[in-house]
């Protein structure tokens, strides 16, 4: 005889309903549906790392997902291990005219945009004694004026969706200063200063603006900083900080951007999110 267990779901929510075959019982279970369906999103910086985990997730929960990156053989890998609903643009974030080809390219294969992901590769290392004008400019481009031009270029497309979100990758480095990482203490804050203003002035259309602030995700970027560090342990001395014990997976990251850039998030706007495993102790 057949046994059947159903796990019940809360009331007025959307949820999918989930079966398994386990020997001789039948097992459903619901989970919670982002309503990402025919949604389609634009991620930057997307061909690796933290970008690509946002990728995978919204790809998994059945978004239709616009990519882009410098290179396009690490392009044609990561649209490859997405699927048939991810498609990809070259291009660099920190150029301006790229930014103009990818608005072109985006705007030929979608009518709208329902979410935009900004993110780009982390300014490089240093102390302030290190670092020269030419490398404060080139990490400027990349790190503030990318989000700017994106954010200005893909505004009239984000308009035209019902559900419109953008979400900023950032770092921890917004809440406090990380060792030997004065490029992005420095230049960071800035575009969660231009996240809360642009709450204000395009909340009354309907876009919701947010960012996220990740800590240590086990990524290249992070195996890098551990790297070029002189101190061999490092790394152990970070985790022992770090109240899960941890270092965070890509997957986890991208589950959490997903969420933030889902319908399902609809009344969370001009928030600072952080992953961090509880890194971060401050009380604002």
């Amino acid at each position: 005889m057949q046994e059947w267990t159903l796990l019940c779901a809360p009331a007025r929510s959307k949820y999918r309903l989930n079966q398994i075959f386990l020997r001789d019982h039948i097992v459903w279970w619901f989970t919670l549906d982002l309503a990402m369906k025919k949604k389609t999103i634009l991620v930057t910086a997307a061909s690796r790392g933290l970008g690509f985990s946002v990728a995978q997730s919204l790809v998994k929960e059945g978004a239709t997902v616009i990519i882009c990156s410098r290179t396009e053989k690490s392009l044609q890998e990561a649209v490859e291990s997405l699927g048939p609903s991810s498609k990809y643009v070259i291009a660099d974030v920190s150029k301006p005219e790229d930014i103009l080809t990818l608005v072109e390219q985006v705007s030929d294969s979608t009518s709208h945009l329902d979410g935009l992901f900004v993110n780009a590769g982390g300014p490089p290392p240093g102390e302030f004694s290190d670092i020269s004008d030419s490398e404060w400019r080139e990490s400027f481009e990349l790190t503030l004026m990318s989000a700017v031009r994106l954010t200005r270029e893909f505004l009239p497309l984000l308009k035209k969706s019902k559900d419109a979100s953008i979400l900023y990758s950032t770092s921890i480095s917004v809440k406090q200063p990380i060792p030997n990482l004065l490029l992005s203490n420095a230049l960071r804050p800035a575009v969660i200063g231009m996240m809360r203003t642009l709450a204000d002035e395009i909340g009354p259309d309907g876009i919701r603006v947010n960012a996220i602030c990740p800590g240590y995700i086990q990524t290249d970027r992070v195996t890098q900083l551990f790297e070029a560090s002189t101190d061999s342990s490092l790394k152990a001395n970070l985790i022992s900080q770090i109240p899960l014990g941890r270092i965070g997976s890509p997957n986890e990251f991208g589950a959490v951007c997903t969420f933030l850039l889902s319908p399902i998030a609809s009344y969370i706007h001009g928030a600072l999110l952080l992953v961090d495993g509880g890194l971060y102790r401050g009380m604002m």
